[in-house]
């Protein structure tokens, strides 16, 4: 893994943090995008999403939504990526991230179409497709989330009511 994780609060290993992350990452598919802006507000949006080893996720969205907006505007967001608990309360399991994200553009959409195909192998797989999310021809961007801190909680590895912050570091 290329980036290293500063724990700020817990006690665990950084490293055993690292692949409870990227585990939780793997078992996700959807997350829920957090931006702001001037006009609108606080909106909220979900997301199926693919990430990369330098803990980047990558989503497509349409540039006319709000949240698209909101980044071309202020490229803050925070996000989460959580699992469904198996009852109330219990064995809660998830992600908290802040970071910057914003279009991906020349070397980061190769990358986020790369880390998207890796996820969803039937993504733009037709010449025309791939070609305007890599050029910016088209409706749809895929979009990149650069995560510089966050929180887990993992009850199960963990431990109950265990949440661990760390700063990410490249």
């Amino acid at each position: 893994m290329p980036y290293r994780l500063d724990i700020t609060q817990g006690d665990w290993p950084a490293e055993e943090l690292g692949k409870g992350v990227e585990g939780l990452l793997a078992e996700a598919m959807v997350l829920t995008l957090a931006t702001a802006g001037h006009d609108h507000g606080p909106h909220a949006n979900l997301a199926f999403f693919a990430y990369d080893d330098d803990l980047v996720l990558y989503f497509v969205s349409e540039r006319a939504t709000r949240h698209s907006h909101h980044l071309a505007e202020q490229a803050r967001a925070a996000a989460t990526v959580f699992l469904p608990p198996p009852v109330f309360g219990e064995q809660l399991r998830g992600l908290q991230l802040t970071g910057r994200a914003g279009e991906a553009w020349g070397r980061q959409a190769e990358a986020a179409l790369a880390a998207y195909q890796g996820r969803y192998p039937d993504f733009a797989r037709d010449d025309e497709v791939r070609r305007q999310f890599l050029t910016g021809g088209g409706a749809a961007a895929l979009y990149r989330f650069q995560v510089e801190e966050l929180t887990a909680v993992d009850e199960p590895k963990f431990g109950r009511r265990h949440y661990l912050r760390a700063a990410v570091r490249r």
